[in-house]
């Protein structure tokens, strides 16, 4: 099993240092790797605080990055939802990996987060058709 961190892929997405990045490249084209949550998480949460990269933006990058990889995103259905979630509402990415867990797989969310609850119940109240987002 092959793990990548933030960093490789953060350098991969950005090219801002190139010797850092052929190297990511090189790790990133050598085969299948998986990506964490945890990992993910922590790429959306750089991109959008230290690179001010906008949330949809962040979304298409990852995603792209998804299929035009050997990228395994652990969880990869509830984590392409989330950044559906993410794209689309004002949530950080954690919260929208809940929704996403909840969405898909139908997980009990247990928290005290108002709007978080409130959003998962529109989501249940949503046609099929026209789920959010």
């Amino acid at each position: 099993m092959h793990i990548v961190d933030a960093n490789i892929i953060l350098r991969y997405i950005l090219a801002d240092d190139a010797n850092l990045a052929k190297q990511a490249q090189n790790i990133i084209e050598s085969g299948t790797f998986d990506v964490p949550t945890e990992v993910l998480a922590e790429v959306v949460f750089v991109l959008q605080k230290v690179y001010s990269v906008p949330r949809d933006e962040i979304s298409k990058l990852l995603r792209g990055f998804a299929s035009d990889t050997d990228a395994v995103f652990i969880n990869e259905d509830a984590m392409l939802r989330a950044l559906d979630f993410y794209a689309a509402t004002n949530f950080d990415f954690v919260d929208c990996a809940l929704v996403a867990y909840h969405d898909s797989a139908k997980a009990q969310i247990h928290t005290f987060d108002k709007k978080l609850v409130n959003f998962i119940a529109r989501l249940d109240n949503t046609d099929a058709d026209k789920k959010l987002p």
